[in-house]
């Protein structure tokens, strides 16, 4: 798996690393840890409006910058290094969002992991601006990290009384497919929990639940969820033997998913998201954007 490191030296972004560092990716899997240099007020000034002394500080600054990006990447690429990682590092300038996803495209990344860089009291639940249009227009993958006590814990701690839990949406799409088997493909340990959750909404206006559910239909497409799960658990029990299912019916899926993430302390959620069009495909549904948004932990969209 080639995967594409997001970083600007903030919290968020270290809880990126830390994730990586932990988290069982495959072990063929390598990393290019980029950083870009955002100088756009800088470069918002005309060199030739300036006297020498202007032009040098302003050099001297966009100079300190670069520096201080190289340090930043050489001190996460060691990081990394020391866990056994695979890395390269890239310095881009410019707009961070754009520059990241020109990036993943260029090193035809399979998964782009950035910190969610929330801000203030609700960070938790909050994406920042690069982040949030990353995750709306990347070609591939995309893996927004949020805070999670595991990563705040020793190593020693954290792999033997926290063993990771992760929550798969799935609805049987091909992308929800393909999250499965990325899901399977990953060296679990015997410890991991895997649930797999598939909600079918429900409409509740003048009770049309009540008709919904006595449809023919509706029961022909309940009982094929009920296969689906059957057959994403047989696949995960590759992985780990901790493999559970749940078919819900509600009004609100995203809601269902975040109440279960919420109960069951999940560390990451993973969902498959269906662009239906050349251009849908590069935009997120209701259903995925608030998901992502408001998850009390970090989420892997995967793009078919």
């Amino acid at each position: 798996m080639k995967i594409l490191l997001a970083t600007d030296g903030s919290d968020s972004a270290r809880d990126a690393v830390d994730l990586l560092i932990r988290f069982p990716f495959p072990k063929n899997s390598s990393v290019t840890v980029m950083a870009v240099i955002d100088i756009k007020n800088l470069d918002m000034v005309e060199p030739y409006g300036l006297d020498a002394d202007h032009y040098r500080i302003l050099q001297e600054t966009e100079q300190t910058i670069h520096e201080e990006r190289e340090q930043l990447l050489a001190a996460e690429s060691a990081r990394l290094r020391d866990a056994g990682w695979s890395d390269s590092t890239e310095i881009r300038k410019g707009d961070p969002a754009e520059e990241i996803i020109q990036a993943a495209e260029e090193l035809q990344a399979d998964l782009v992991v950035l910190g969610s860089h929330g801000t203030g009291e609700i960070k938790h639940y909050m994406l920042g601006n690069v982040s949030d249009r990353v995750l709306r227009h990347a070609c591939c993958s995309v893996l927004v990290v949020k805070p999670s006590p595991k990563q705040s814990m020793p190593a020693e701690s954290a792999d033997q009384a926290l063993p990771w839990r992760i929550l798969m949406s799935y609805d049987g799409s091909e992308p929800a497919k393909k999250a499965i088997r990325l899901c399977a493909s990953l060296p679990l340990d015997d410890n991991a929990e895997v649930s797999v959750v598939s909600v079918m909404p429900m409409v509740h206006m003048y009770r049309q639940d009540i008709r919904q559910q006595m449809n023919t239909i509706w029961q022909q497409q309940k009982h094929a969820r009920k296969e689906a799960l059957k057959s994403a658990v047989t696949a995960l029990q590759w992985s780990t033997p901790h493999v559970s299912s749940t078919l819900l019916e509600s009004a609100d899926v995203s809601q269902a998913i975040l109440e279960i993430a919420e109960k069951d302390a999940i560390d990451l959620v993973v969902l498959g998201y269906k662009g239906r069009s050349a251009v849908k495909r590069f935009l997120l549904g209701s259903i995925t954007s608030r998901i992502v948004h408001h998850a009390p932990c970090s989420v892997m969209v995967v793009r078919n």
